[in-house]
């Protein structure tokens, strides 16, 4: 059999594209950012993982250089998205608790990623 012949009847090659590892899904990057992309949000969910349930002074206590009102908006957005709990635990004095709802403490992977990541690529720099 000629050459000629061999190539015509070899399997053509495959032109097809892997398909892409994630899809972009701008709306759930928009509700990702949300809920995670302001400055104070990851904090408190990473000390409530670590230290929770928690009072807002022992939170404040926690988080160097925030106020007592980005503390306070920040609590309410984060309970707004159903992340953080917030219990009255006695009524007089009134003491609050701060807690992770089951919604909230699923971003234990992704902060433990999160935080590797960080610790990974500041290694990286320092070489």
């Amino acid at each position: 059999m000629s050459s000629d012949a061999q190539t015509a009847t070899s399997v053509p090659e495959r032109t097809t594209v892997n398909a892409p590892r994630f899809f972009e899904p701008s709306e759930a990057f928009d509700n990702i950012q949300t809920v995670t992309g302001r400055k104070w949000h990851l904090r408190i969910v990473y000390h409530l993982l670590e230290d929770g349930p928690l009072g807002f002074s022992d939170l404040k206590g926690s988080l160097d250089g925030i106020s007592s009102k980005m503390l306070s908006e920040s609590l309410s957005s984060l309970e707004d998205e159903r992340l953080v709990a917030r219990e009255i635990v006695s009524d007089q004095p009134v003491r609050v608790e701060y807690s992770l709802t089951d919604r909230g403490a699923a971003l234990e992977p992704a902060v433990e990623a999160l935080l590797r990541w960080d610790a990974e690529f500041d290694r990286e720099e320092a070489n």
